[in-house]
């Protein structure tokens, strides 16, 4: 009877329970619902081709189709869980995350995933030492913190000459190397890496430090030098987007901070370049469907006034007379073509999935 008491006593405070009103926005905003569905949706299930494989992957991998490896998505769904877990708890700690992506594909979604939850990265060249040798490296990133200001503060007429372009070079050279690190005051109590075998130097220096390492793995990387590892495409945008969106969300609602604007902090030059390049993308997908709407909507009214200028000219035509008619012969009934079959449609199906399937190895 008295365990039973305690039991509702508590499932009574609970209901009562509300969160802070700050609270439960950010926990609004940052919770996001996936599952199997979600994460077949971004192409997360294709791994490497089977001759590429490492065998250590095997207890990841569901079947292998079309000589690509298909993972199993169950045990990512787990696996990622445990995953935003633990990065969860290293917020609420209030240590730093590394996020850490410099493959093409992962550059500009990483640092923008990392710049909206305030947390350091690394999208571009790794130095190697810069966990180990972290001493070394922060004064070289307070440097760099006081250059931007110097960048910024110095006004438009006043950049010309030859210290101007001295001091523009040096802030160019370390933005290269440092703008996605400003925010790392020590070292960071989580690294998140997406394709570990490419950032092998980073995996290697966070297993030394006792680092926990997250690392978004593909068929192709070793899983036993990874703490925590979600098996899935290192390769495609829109796994990198999806699993990286998850980790700033559980750094976020762990945290308990609002999102950062992302214009508050430098990016590396590739990441600007990305960004430029997609709004360019964007703009000249935007003139298209106006010159489209445009050209649409001028067709639409001489289309309208072409019959009622004829009709003048029609009706001064003499008429001519009309000729007979001649019989034809019947020509025979055509057949009706034959609905395809189940079996064709299954097959046309099954052709189209091998289709995709082949496409996506070609693009590894």
């Amino acid at each position: 009877m008295v365990v039973r008491q305690l039991l509702m006593d508590c499932e009574a405070r609970t209901k009562k329970y509300q969160p802070p009103e700050r609270e439960r926005i950010v926990l609004e905003s940052t919770v996001e619902k996936v599952g199997v569905r979600e994460l077949l949706e971004a192409g997360v299930h294709f791994g490497h081709q089977a001759k590429r494989w490492n065998p250590r992957m095997k207890k990841y991998i569901f079947a292998e189709r079309a000589g690509v490896h298909i993972i199993d998505l169950d045990q990512t769904l787990t696996l990622l869980r445990e995953a935003q877990k633990l990065v969860r708890s290293v917020a609420e700690s209030g240590r730093e995350v590394l996020f850490v992506g410099t493959k093409k594909q992962a550059q500009l979604t990483l640092a923008e995933q990392a710049m909206r939850s305030g947390q350091p990265y690394v999208a571009e060249r790794y130095i190697g030492g810069m966990l180990t040798n972290f001493q070394t490296i922060k004064p070289r990133i307070e440097y760099f913190k006081g250059l931007v200001t110097s960048v910024e503060e110095t006004p438009e007429e006043a950049r010309t000459g030859r210290d101007w372009f001295a001091l523009n070079r040096e802030y160019q050279k370390l933005r290269r190397n440092f703008a996605g690190l400003t925010e790392m005051e020590r070292l960071p109590g989580a690294v998140f890496i997406v394709d570990p075998k490419r950032e092998e130097l980073l995996v290697k220096e966070a297993n030394r430090l006792k680092i926990p390492v997250v690392a978004l793995t593909d068929t192709n990387c070793d899983p036993e030098v990874v703490d925590y590892v979600i098996p899935g495409n290192d390769d495609a945008i829109r796994a990198i987007n999806l699993i990286s969106r998850l980790m700033a969300n559980a750094v976020l609602e762990g945290s308990g901070a609002d999102e950062v604007p992302a214009d508050d902090r430098p990016v590396p030059p590739v990441v600007e370049e990305a960004r430029l390049a997609e709004e360019a993308l964007s703009q000249s997908a935007t003139d298209a469907a106006e010159s489209a709407e445009v050209t649409t909507n001028g067709s639409a009214d001489p289309a309208a006034e072409a019959p009622a200028a004829e009709e003048p000219a029609a009706e001064e035509a003499t008429p001519e007379p009309a000729e007979e008619p001649v019989a034809e012969e019947a020509a025979p009934e055509e057949a009706a073509p034959e609905e395809p079959a189940q079996a064709e449609v299954v097959d046309e199906v099954e052709e189209s999935t091998d289709t995709g399937a082949d496409q996506e190895t070609e693009e590894k």
